[in-house]
């Protein structure tokens, strides 16, 4: 539910004139209010990144690799978890859809793939459960507190073998080297994103 200065804003166009008088919060504080946790995709994918490395996430310990290129696209979160099993990771803030297709790519080279979103909007995608079991993606909350698997990713068996060795030698290298300039991060920082 939206406070009663804010829900005003909903209502009416976004033009910034007339939407500047009608709330007394400013523009960051009416998103927390609304509930609205993360500011940018970037926010989100470094707040999943601080959860997802915590020994009690679904998944365990994992190593990560962030925006992770494997020629036919960018997985924004790359993991491997002590059992060696790839799990990728896209992250919206809210375009689901384009989430779950980008996920789905990944599942050429990764054992598993989930949609990162919003605790809010993922509580809200959850009835989606066919759409995403259709692609044989999962689901995952990421709120202000934890990280919680919505729907369940179904594992496959990697069709582009090669792409999963690459993955593994970047986790496997990244494991024996020292320097903090992995070969699979892209040149633009998160906060470009």
């Amino acid at each position: 539910m939206l406070f009663g200065c804010c829900q005003n804003l909903t209502m009416q166009r976004a033009d910034s004139h007339k939407a500047a008088g009608t709330c007394k919060y400013p523009p960051q504080q009416r998103k927390r209010l609304r509930g609205d946790v993360f500011d940018s995709e970037a926010e989100l994918v470094r707040e999943f990144l601080v959860k997802l490395k915590d020994s009690r996430s679904p998944w365990g310990p994992v190593d990560t690799a962030v925006e992770w290129d494997y020629q036919c696209g960018v997985a924004d979160v790359l993991a491997r978890n002590q059992s060696r099993e790839l799990i990728a990771f896209e992250a919206k803030l809210s375009d689901w859809r384009r989430a779950c297709h980008q996920a789905y790519r990944s599942t050429a080279y990764a054992d598993v793939a989930y949609v990162v979103l919003p605790e809010k909007v993922a509580n809200r995608v959850a009835k989606e459960s066919e759409f995403f079991a259709r692609y044989g993606v999962g689901l995952v909350s990421c709120g202000a507190r934890s990280i919680s698997v919505v729907i369940e990713a179904r594992a496959c068996e990697p069709l582009m073998k090669w792409i999963t060795v690459k993955a593994h030698a970047t986790f496997d290298r990244d494991s024996n080297d020292t320097s903090d300039r992995p070969e699979c991060r892209r040149k633009r920082s998160l906060q470009a994103a």
